[in-house]
């Protein structure tokens, strides 16, 4: 995995890091899954197609990661794994209680905070998400 969790005053701050941008989209899923059901064990049981729009790469990120909230919270899908596409595909399961522990529960990710940066060794964001 390639994220980790930065200190931060409220909710959850953390920060993703990849050397290309299906690496970066990856991290975030799996992100996402950690802060939501830690290390329990995700399967690709269902596939979801997911339209992101957005001007440019920062904005298309952002609603990428927002979605995959929103796909947590409204249809207890939790991400596994993405296919960049097109079309843009998240393979993952819905949270079953009897296999998942549930850690945390994401409201949503917040603009606060957020930034997504390219550099020579791939690309870093930023995010914060209200719990």
């Amino acid at each position: 995995m390639s994220f980790r969790l930065l200190d931060h005053t409220a909710d959850v701050r953390a920060e993703v890091e990849a050397p290309d941008t299906e690496a970066l989209y990856q991290s975030a899923v799996d992100l996402v899954r950690h802060l939501v059901v830690g290390d329990s064990p995700v399967e690709e049981r269902q596939e979801r197609q997911l339209e992101i729009g957005g001007d440019d790469a920062e904005e298309r990120f952002f609603r990428f990661v927002r979605e995959l909230v929103y796909q947590v919270d409204s249809e207890r899908f939790l991400p596994r794994s993405v296919h960049l596409g097109p079309p843009l595909r998240v393979e993952g399961e819905r949270f079953d209680a009897e296999r998942h522990e549930a850690e945390r529960q994401l409201k949503a990710v917040t603009r606060h905070g957020y930034r997504l940066e390219s550099g020579d060794d791939g690309l870093r964001a930023e995010l914060v998400f209200d719990l």
